[in-house]
């Protein structure tokens, strides 16, 4: 069977015109999938690449010793042609789907090993070097094509500051997270984001920022009770572990109100270190990729999100029937104030902000909660864990601080507009090591600029424009020639733009909200315990935020054993 159908090929001449494609056809298909399984296989195998022409020698050799064996066959019904080749077209084209559906992986695990640095997509690990080392060779903003996407990488104030400001620009272009996040904040429509920006804006207003305030001073009560068996013993520990898990309760008591359950959480976390996975990973460079390549994680985020999802809808659906029971006792002349399960909560959610405006599908809702969960969640805790170790290397710096929280400290609340210099060591903080290291926009039209160095240009429509922010906010001509130390004081007398938080008509409106919530949570720690730079130097991990490839290590003491040895 298998020599008829080789012979099939060399008696392809007496088939007709559109066979003849239909053959030809296969024949590429076949020599491209046999081509994919020797990369795959073998630079799996032996962990390096093989050179490119051993591979096309080997397919060559293995094509023509096939046709070459057909050769040997002279008898062949030539009625039977068409029907052979119809059968021959069929089993091909389905084993060649599966050898290539298997053969992808090996293929683009390969290609991740060997990523030139002069492909745009780095890797997590190198990231930091490359991105140094390209900006050394090509300058603060450059084009780079990858098939047909192109790539503008940007380091440069003026051009960032301009297409930040822009109104006609908003577009962020965050595909990878599309699946979860939807319509949300993140990635809505620019015709849809002046509505979003003032519903969030509208959850920092003074009295129910007061209120959220007293929420965040109850959560760092907790944490601090949890840091106490590491600071009973002194012994070294990951802080990220403590601080997201708080951080995490209070995004979702400020987005909905309501306590959700460990299954949320857990599918919540999960979910997020699929993304990191992903992020920067040519296996999701598009849907395309990731539905081929990883089928079983694909499966498993859609059901993670399944779970978000349907339990948003169930808290939807409790304050529907809440504001339901409202309304109809007000017709009748009762007077309530609150009903469980939210009779504890005093600060406005955001959940009740949306549902007040009552323009928004029930998608758009689960969309925007999970937006602001994660950005929440992943930027703050990563900005808090940043901070305390920094803080735990600079001594003089953390003394500074207490002076300043013993000074304000008052019986009842935290008077966070009188902690002046930890605002500037939190924006510091945000400076050096931002947690969102790039920030993107996706050009629907061409963008004009001018220049004071390389004159008036354009950027082409099409283009993916990424903002280093890691490398601005180190800028020696905007920060001075120390701008890579860590001296808040910068930002006391005459503060320098912090690109952070962005700039512009979709800077984060969530600005005041944030640092409100790592104040009251930093404030407390600091007064109650002694950061000790205990561990190793961080190491900068991109993986969507910020982070550290060996944790934030650092030990604590209680302060009550340090005055109680300063008085002996």
């Amino acid at each position: 069977m298998p020599c008829n159908l080789t012979t099939a090929l060399l008696t392809l001449c007496e088939a007709t015109e559109n066979l003849k494609f239909v053959l030809f056809s296969s024949i590429v298909l076949n020599s491209l999938v046999y081509f994919a399984i020797f990369i795959g296989i073998n630079g799996s195998l032996q962990n390096n690449s093989l050179k490119l022409k051993q591979f096309l020698a080997a397919i060559l050799i293995f094509f023509f010793a096939k046709i070459g064996l057909s050769k040997l066959i002279d008898d062949i019904n030539k009625s039977d042609i068409e029907l052979v080749i119809q059968i021959w077209y069929q089993l091909n084209v389905v084993i060649s789907g599966l050898c290539f559906v298997f053969a992808m992986p090996f293929c683009l695990k390969l290609l991740e090993k060997e990523n030139s640095p002069e492909i745009a997509v780095q890797s997590v690990i190198n990231f930091f070097q490359r991105s140094a080392d390209y900006l050394a060779k090509y300058g603060a903003f450059s084009r780079c094509w990858v098939f047909h996407r192109l790539f503008i990488p940007v380091a440069d104030w003026e051009l960032a500051q301009q297409l930040l400001h822009s109104e006609s620009h908003l577009e962020t272009g965050h595909e990878l997270m599309s699946d979860w996040l939807g319509e949300g904040v993140l990635m809505c429509q620019p015709e849809h984001w002046p509505q979003r920006h003032q519903q969030l804006a509208a959850l920092s207003s003074p009295d129910n920022l007061l209120q959220l305030t007293k929420l965040f001073q109850q959560q760092a009560v907790q944490l601090c009770q949890q840091l106490e068996a590491y600071a009973a013993t002194r012994q070294l520990f990951d802080v990220w572990q403590p601080v997201s898990g708080n951080v995490l309760d209070l995004m979702l008591a400020t987005s909905c109100g309501m306590q959700p359950s460990e299954q949320y959480k857990q599918a919540f976390t999960d979910l997020i270190e699929i993304y990191r996975k992903r992020f920067l990973s040519i296996k999701s460079a598009n849907r395309f990729t990731f539905w081929l390549a990883s089928p079983l994680m694909r499966r498993r985020q859609q059901r993670l999100i399944r779970i978000l999802n349907d339990e948003n809808k169930q808290m939807l659906g409790k304050w529907r029937q809440q504001q339901l029971i409202e309304s109809q006792l007000k017709s009748e002349g009762i007077t309530i104030d609150r009903i469980e399960p939210a009779s504890k909560l005093q600060h406005q959610t955001l959940l009740e902000v949306l549902l007040s405006g009552g323009k928004l599908s029930d998608t758009e809702l689960c969309a925007e909660l999970n937006t602001c969960n994660y950005l929440g969640y992943l930027l703050c805790s990563s900005t808090l864990c940043f901070t305390l170790v920094l803080i735990a290397r600079h001594p003089a710096v953390q003394q500074r601080c207490l002076e300043e929280l013993r000074n304000a400290r008052s019986s009842e609340d935290w008077q966070l507009q009188r902690l002046p210099y930890l605002d500037a060591v939190l924006r510091e903080s945000l400076r050096l090591q931002p947690p969102q290291l790039i920030v993107g926009r996706q050009l629907s039209q061409d963008f004009n600029y001018t220049h004071s160095l390389v004159g008036n240009g354009a950027l082409p429509a099409g283009a993916e424009v990424y903002i280093n922010l890691y490398e601005l906010q180190r800028s020696e001509p905007q920060y001075g020639n120390q701008a890579h130390l860590f001296q808040p004081e910068r930002f006391l007398a005459q503060p320098p733009q912090l690109l952070s938080f962005g700039l512009g008509p979709r800077s984060c409106p969530a600005r005041e909200l944030s640092l409100s919530l790592l104040k009251a949570l930093l404030a407390p720690l600091l007064l109650q315990f002694e950061l000790l730079p205990y561990g190793d130097a961080m190491r900068p991990n991109l993986r969507l935020a910020l982070g550290s490839r060996n944790g934030f290590q650092l030990a604590l003491q209680p302060r009550e054993a340090i005055e109680t040895k300063t008085i002996d």
